[in-house]
């Protein structure tokens, strides 16, 4: 690596370091304030120090999604712990070495296992949610941020920053503007749903102009590296699964044990002549036999189970 002053390996003073450390902190506690993100960017283009220290607390925040967790147990209401919590960001970012602060490859700097959940608050005050076996890298710099889901299912609520945000799957690249939506990586298309605000679809083989393939709320498309499909209706039910829940109105069969098995290891299958049966009510996802149970309940049907082996049927 080059030893020029934009690195952030470089020596930063100790006393920009603290300053840097302090702002980091202010934004853990809450969005800033209009004028309290002004005052930043003041004293972020005061110094090319200010830059750099400020660029190594972003990486810090986006490599733990927020305060470290043996900082997070210090009260901020308390000024002992106030500056407890100053004095461990302060260390962290004047002494952790530089493989530290590397970018993971490969590897989402989110992930979750089969049948987990994670929220996480970025650098930035940008709050994402992975559904379950999902994988996500967080990319910030000066110029833009970006998410790019690696397979699975991410759910993002944007804070304000002047830096655009974007979010890439396999398909192509989606530019927020102002917006809650989810976004789901499929075998070969990207599921766009988007709860407020808008976003823009940019597949990865077509040509966007200004304007063109913006999805507003209320609204959900699947789009592959070629084109858009046909934009449909979403509702916030489809989201039941940041609280553990799976929401079916007039679902078909199939698609509940498709929807079912992302959360599990178990195999789902029902009879292919149940396939298109209609099925509404509300189903834990993380608690596969009261599931089936209420199914069988409430639609007279029958679950076998042989090994990891479900089947459904009349």
């Amino acid at each position: 690596m080059n030893s020029g002053t934009t690195t952030l390996d470089a020596a930063i003073p100790q006393q920009v370091l603290a300053q840097a450390a302090s702002w980091l902190m202010l934004m853990q506690e809450g969005p800033l304030l209009p004028a309290q993100q002004r005052e930043l960017e003041r004293w972020r283009l005061a110094s090319a120090d200010h830059e750099r220290a400020w660029k190594r607390a972003q990486h810090l925040l986006t490599r733990l999604g927020s305060v470290p967790p043996t900082l997070a147990k210090q009260t901020l209401d308390r000024p002992t712990g106030r500056r407890a919590v100053l004095r461990g960001l302060l260390l962290l970012m004047g002494a952790a070495p530089l493989s530290w602060w590397a970018w993971r490859s490969q590897a989402g700097d989110y992930r979750t296992s089969l049948g987990e959940r994670q929220h996480a608050r970025l650098a930035d005050g940008t709050q994402i949610t992975l559904n379950s076996d999902s994988a996500v890298d967080v990319l910030f710099d000066s110029a833009q941020r970006l998410l790019h889901l690696r397979r699975g299912e991410l759910y993002i609520v944007t804070a304000a920053d002047p830096r655009p945000l974007l979010a890439r799957t396999q398909q192509g690249q989606l530019l927020a503007l102002g917006t809650r939506f989810s976004v789901r990586q499929l075998a070969d298309e990207t599921v766009l749903a988007v709860y407020e605000g808008a976003v823009q679809v940019r597949p990865e083989r077509a040509s966007v102009a200004p304007g063109e393939h913006i999805i507003q709320a209320g609204q959900q498309v699947r789009f592959s590296r070629e084109h858009l499909g046909s934009i449909e209706a979403v509702r916030e039910t489809t989201l039941a699964w940041r609280n553990g829940l799976l929401v079916a109105d007039d679902m078909p069969l199939r698609q509940w044990t498709q929807e079912l098995t992302r959360y599990t290891d178990q195999h789902l299958e029902c009879d292919p002549a149940l396939g298109e049966l209609r099925v509404s009510g509300t189903f834990p996802v993380d608690d596969l036999p009261l599931a089936l149970a209420m199914l069988a309940q409430t639609y007279r049907l029958q679950v076998r189970q042989t090994g990891r082996q479900v089947f459904i049927s009349r």
